[in-house]
């Protein structure tokens, strides 16, 4: 009995590649209080090196808080 190993093409298997759309920077004073405030808790939690509960949000408040924590300078 011979044991042969069949794999499908790289065609098949290879994903296609997402391309990212560029947005426009978010502007300070845009950001949402609360969420302005939730990445300023997140960045003094990392700083001090414990971790950190992030709820599960929609897309434009997570971007709100990466933003927030860039112009923090927490994480670039």
């Amino acid at each position: 009995m011979s044991v042969t190993i069949v794999s499908p093409s790289d065609v098949a298997v290879k994903p296609r590649r997402h391309t990212r759309i560029r947005r426009a920077d978010i502007p300070a004073k845009a950001i949402d209080p609360a969420l302005k405030a939730f990445g300023r808790h997140i960045a003094r939690r990392i700083r001090k090196g414990r971790g950190v509960h992030i709820p599960a949000m929609t897309n434009a408040a997570y971007g709100q808080v990466l933003r927030t924590l860039e112009l923090k300078r927490a994480f670039n």
